[in-house]
């Protein structure tokens, strides 16, 4: 199995369209805060860490960069379908339950991992230019930094499911694509035409309410006017978080895994 996830690991390193992808997931947070400033008339040498979650541009640049993640996810699972290469691994000895393993778990490191370090990874280099800045907590902001870790893991499996059904990362793209857009169409519907709030029953919902923060109160420090964000994090939030990421990952994983079994490969 660690055969498969190196060679995989080989492929996708040689692939321009998962460089292209992490390319522009890298240039992402700077373009949003170029925007920002252009339309809001701040500095980039005002927009610390603290200022970046509280004004929702961390939770408007996770939005974009889960298109990243159905691309390196189906990628990885499903890139090399039209080429055989799972018959040449099943001729090779390995179980097809070895192969799927290692699938899943490339396309984890990827689509799941990867992208979750670059969505963080702002808050690192901006806390280190300005300071974090005063308008959130920065443990509480970090604890549930941590907490997006669970919807992007369910997410990912999510695309990685579509990509192995239908046996084609072009068409897992797609699938998961259309599946993302009717799913913020339908919640948005939802609580604009019904008052019904979606909040942990989907990964996207989920992950903008752990990075959206609307309580907030003015207070004077320093001599200036600064609107403080509540950033608490309650054990409901912590629970939900997981339990249903967890639930719909080994969910979507079942279901791969199953069709994967008992299909035969072209």
């Amino acid at each position: 199995m660690i055969n498969i996830i190196k060679s995989l690991n080989y492929g996708a390193r040689r692939d321009p369209v998962n460089w292209i992808t992490i390319g522009s997931l890298l240039v992402l947070p700077f373009l949003g805060m170029y925007v920002m400033g252009a339309v809001g008339g701040d500095t980039l040498q005002q927009v610390t860490p603290s200022f970046y979650f509280a004004t929702q541009l961390m939770a408007i640049i996770f939005v974009i960069t889960c298109f990243g993640m159905i691309i390196l996810a189906c990628n990885l699972v499903a890139g090399d379908a039209g080429d055989k290469t799972m018959n040449y691994e099943i001729m090779a000895g390995h179980s097809r339950t070895k192969i799927f393993a290692a699938r899943m778990m490339a396309g984890f490191l990827w689509g799941a991992v990867l992208v979750f370090l670059l969505t963080i990874l702002p808050l690192g280099y901006l806390n280190l230019a300005y300071g974090w800045g005063l308008e959130t907590d920065p443990e509480e902001v970090l604890l549930r930094c941590l907490l997006v870790f669970f919807p992007t893991l369910r997410f990912c499996a999510f695309s990685m499911m579509t990509a192995s059904i239908m046996r084609s990362a072009g068409k897992g793209i797609a699938v998961s694509y259309v599946a993302y857009l009717a799913l913020a169409m339908g919640t948005s519907m939802l609580q604009e035409l019904f008052q019904v709030t979606i909040t942990y029953q989907t990964s996207m919902t989920n992950a903008a309410f752990l990075l959206v923060s609307t309580n907030s109160r003015n207070v004077v420090m320093d001599g200036r006017t600064v609107a403080l964000y509540d950033t608490a994090v309650t054990p409901e939030m912590i629970y939900n978080t997981i339990g249903f990421s967890v639930l719909f990952t080994v969910i979507y994983l079942i279901v791969a895994y199953i069709n994967f079994k008992k299909r035969d490969r072209d």
